[in-house]
């Protein structure tokens, strides 16, 4: 359930009056009296009138060991991720006779290992062992990031970006889900915003690394710069990965779990207060799948919904890494307008306007309602992308909507978010969908970047800009569907938790009648 759940009032039953909200705890509380609240809130995470003093230090503490890690790990995936681009247009081309569409097969085959992995991901992210299960990845795709330097042939490249994808995809679904797993609807956005801008900084200093090594590095040791910035990514993400397999604390087990805990930083009584704030935002624990929970959630609509909602955001995230850097090579070598270090720097504006566009449209999604957000940001790209569909327009407003394929960014926050609140009364569900939707979208990716965004119809892209236009479009108008499916399932939800609570009483009665 999302933001349109739970605002229940007494409600009778035949024979009793039964106080529902005595039982129901507000799931969907958002503790900000004030709008301006909700600004003061995006700075200050800890406000003491808010949190108990044990609250509030297990909360830091979260943070620094949760929070930290799966950001940094992630802006470690994002470099990883963006620097074949970057090698691209900084030589590797040339040197390795990269020519025609090998780029595009290359981020293909990426897409083809990512969604393998996130079957695997999804089925296992729910497992107590699961902690490790990140960590043990990315030291992977580290090491295989450091053989990108090693690379002279495309098929080299060809194979390690299927094997970095594999490695890669389970970090992003596997972190949306624990930090559902953890945090209240008033504290899940924030967190998921900060996790998605960590992405958005890894794109971004992708292009300053290469950058760097293209001007300071090439030559060195007989190597090119280009191959450099591959060993300098992975000097990144080999320390990152030991740490979490230390400090990670994986998901929040089920409430009939909490006899134990998670890991060998958390005191018993921390732990405790994360099994009571769980039950209070009536999230799931972590338990394991069977056979009948995967039939329920294959059933329900939030699996197709935003498996649907998914695709387009992918879609629309297309341009992202693509448009921007093929065009200004195209502009460097048909009218020597750039060199080759302000083509790898001149992208990474796109990233600063979704850091700041995820900061306030993702963070300010703990206290208001989150489709004002979703739509400002479709209706961007519709505006945007129409015009690059165009392309002859004047050369300031190109500027201006390349910049804006940078919100991109801003959707996947705020879905994140999102799904973890629908789905919280099902952490295998949970799982399963952010998994689910995920690969899907991924695997739609296998033949839509090639299609649609060739890299041999660079720089205009007409056909994949006009897709992209579509997509933002229909991901205006979907939530409209997610209001009334929610407010369907609220209802049963309330009319479920009555007949507990009536049972209970009636059971209640009757031991008291045995007794006496």
């Amino acid at each position: 359930m999302s933001d349109t759940a739970i605002h229940l009032h007494k409600s009778k039953t035949s024979d009793n009056h039964v106080e529902v909200e005595e039982l129901i705890r507000d799931e969907e509380q958002v503790r900000v009296k004030h709008w301006y609240d909700a600004f003061i809130r995006l700075f200050y995470w800890y406000p003491r009138d808010i949190y108990s003093p044990k609250e509030r230090k297990f909360l830091i503490k979260l943070d620094l060991c949760l929070l930290i890690y799966i950001c940094v790990s992630y802006f470690t995936k994002a470099l990883d991720k963006a620097n074949i681009t970057n090698a691209y247009v900084s030589g590797m081309e040339e040197d390795i006779k990269f020519y025609g569409d090998d780029l595009s097969y290359a981020k293909s085959l990426y897409s083809a290992g990512y969604i393998v992995s996130m079957a695997i991901g999804t089925l296992l992210v729910t497992q107590k062992w699961s902690r490790f299960l990140l960590p043990s990845f990315e030291l992977i795709w580290g090491v295989l990031t450091f053989c990108g330097a090693a690379a002279t042939k495309p098929q080299h490249i060809f194979c390690l970006r299927f094997l970095i994808g594999f490695c890669e995809g389970i970090a992003f679904p596997s972190s949306v889900y624990i930090i559902g797993s953890w945090f209240t609807r008033d504290e899940v956005f924030r967190r998921v915003m900060v996790f998605s801008v960590s992405s958005s900084l890894g794109g971004m200093f992708s292009g300053y690394l290469q950058s760097a090594a293209y001007e300071n590095l090439s030559g060195t040791r007989g190597l090119a710069g280009w191959k450099w910035g591959f060993i300098i990514d992975g000097i990144f993400t080999v320390p990152v990965a030991i740490f979490g397999l230390f400090m990670f604390p994986g998901p929040l087990q089920a409430k009939s779990q909490k006899d134990t805990k998670p890991i060998w930083w958390m005191t018993k009584d921390e732990y405790e207060i994360a099994v009571e704030r769980q039950v209070r935002s009536g999230i799931d624990g972590a338990r394991q799948y069977d056979l009948k929970i995967l039939k329920k959630t294959i059933l329900h609509w939030p699996v197709h919904f935003f498996a649907t909602f998914w695709v387009l955001l992918n879609i629309v995230a297309l341009p992202d890494g693509t448009v921007m850097p093929l065009w200004l090579k195209y502009e460097a070598k048909v009218h020597n307008r750039f060199t080759v270090s302000q083509i790898n720097n001149y992208p990474t504006l796109q990233a600063v306007v979704g850091v700041v566009a995820q900061f306030f449209l993702a963070g300010l999604s703990d206290s208001f309602p989150i489709y004002p957000f979703l739509a400002f940001t479709q209706t961007c790209f519709i505006i945007a992308y129409a015009s690059l569909a165009a392309w002859n327009i004047a050369w300031g407003w190109k500027w201006v909507c390349m910049l804006a394929i940078g919100l991109d960014s801003v959707n996947q926050a705020i879905v994140s978010g999102w799904i973890n609140r629908v789905c919280r009364h099902d952490s295998r569900e949970r799982a399963f969908v952010i998994g689910y939707s995920d690969a899907v979208s991924q695997a739609m990716n296998v033949w839509t970047n090639i299609v649609f965004y060739p890299t041999s119809h660079a720089p205009e892209f007409r056909l994949g800009l006009i897709i992209s236009t579509i997509a933002a479009f229909l991901m205006l108008v979907l939530p409209i569907v997610e209001v009334y499916l929610t407010k369907r399932d609220t209802k049963k939800y309330v009319e479920k938790k009555e007949r507990e609570l009536v049972d209970r009483i009636s059971v209640s009665s009757e031991e008291k009648g045995v007794a006496l």
